[in-house]
C-alpha cells in the first residue's frame, strides 16, 4: 500500500514519527536556490531539503516548503519546518486566481553523480503526502497523496525536466485546488471523506517519502500552522485553546 510505504520511509529518519504522525523532517533547513517550484518569484530562502546517496553513484534529493500565494502576506517559520500562514482565501477577479493565502511547494530530483547513468524517477516509489484536517498531529493515513513515480511529463501538477543524467518534478500548489479533492488526475489519492476549509484554525502536514520499493531512502515533513503567531497574539491566548482542539 502506498501510505505504508511512505511511512516506512518516514520512520526511517532520525526525526520522531509520533503517534503515526510526521514531525518536521529534513537534512537541511534554509536557502534552496536549486528549485524554481515551477514558477517565477517563488521565494526559496526557508525551504526543508533531504538528500541521499544510494548506489553509489544516484543523489535523490526531496524538498518542501510553504509560501504566500500571490500578493498575500509573507509566511514566516521557526526556522525548523514549521511555517505559519494567514486563514482565509483570495477573492479572485478570475478562476486563475482562486485559492487559499499560501501555497504548499514540493521538489524531487534523482541525478547520476558521475554523469554515466540517468536514473529516473519512476524508478522509485516516491509520494507526497497533504493534509486537509486541521488537528494537530493528524495521522498519516488520514493524509491525500500524489504518486510521483506515476508524475510524468504530461503532469499537469507540477513541471518536469529530463536531462543527461536525471529528472527533476518540482511545482507550488494549493489545497483549494479542486484536483486535491476530486483525486483527478488518478495519480492522486484525496484525504477520505474530507475537504479543506481555508479558514479553520491549526495544523496541516506535508510530507515526501522515498523508498525503492521495499526499503526507505530518504523523506522530508513539514507544518503550516495557521493562523501566523502576530495574528494568534492579535486573537489572544483563548485561540490557543481552540487550534490545540483535539483532531475531528
Amino acid at each position: 500500500m502506498k501510505t505504508a510505504s511512505v511511512f516506512a520511509a518516514l520512520a526511517a529518519t532520525a526525526l520522531p514519527v509520533v503517534g503515526l504522525s510526521a514531525t518536521p523532517i529534513f537534512d537541511d533547513f534554509g536557502s534552496f536556490p536549486n528549485a524554481t517550484f515551477g514558477g517565477s518569484g517563488i521565494p526559496t530562502d526557508s525551504v526543508a531539503a533531504s538528500k541521499q546517496i544510494i548506489d553509489g553513484d544516484t543523489e535523490i534529493t526531496v524538498a518542501l516548503s510553504a509560501t504566500q500565494r500571490l500578493t498575500n502576506p509573507p509566511l514566516t517559520n521557526d526556522g525548523a519546518g514549521t511555517y505559519f500562514a494567514t486563514p482565509g482565501s483570495n477573492t479572485p477577479p478570475t478562476t486563475s486566481f482562486e485559492g487559499s493565502r499560501w501555497n504548499f511547494n514540493f521538489y524531487v530530483e534523482v541525478r547520476s553523480i558521475s554523469g554515466l547513468n540517468d536514473p529516473s524517477i519512476a524508478d522509485y516509489d516516491i509520494s507526497l503526502l497533504y493534509d486537509f484536517d486541521a488537528g494537530f498531529d493528524t495521522p498519516l493515513a488520514d493524509l491525500g497523496f500524489i504518486d510521483f513515480d506515476v508524475v510524468g511529463p504530461t503532469a499537469t501538477i507540477s513541471t518536469f525536466e529530463d536531462f543527461a543524467d536525471g529528472e527533476i518534478s518540482q511545482g507550488s500548489q494549493n489545497l483549494l485546488f479542486s484536483f486535491l479533492t476530486t483525486g483527478s488526475p488518478p495519480f492522486i489519492v484525496p484525504p477520505a471523506g474530507q475537504t479543506f476549509d481555508p479558514n479553520e484554525l491549526g495544523e496541516y502536514t506535508f510530507a515526501i517519502g522515498v523508498t525503492d520499493g521495499f526499503f526507505p531512502i530518504e523523506s522530508v515533513a513539514i507544518d503550516v500552522v495557521i493562523p501566523e503567531p502576530g495574528t494568534l497574539a492579535l486573537l489572544g491566548l483563548g485561540s490557543l485553546g481552540l487550534i490545540r482542539r483535539t483532531r475531528r
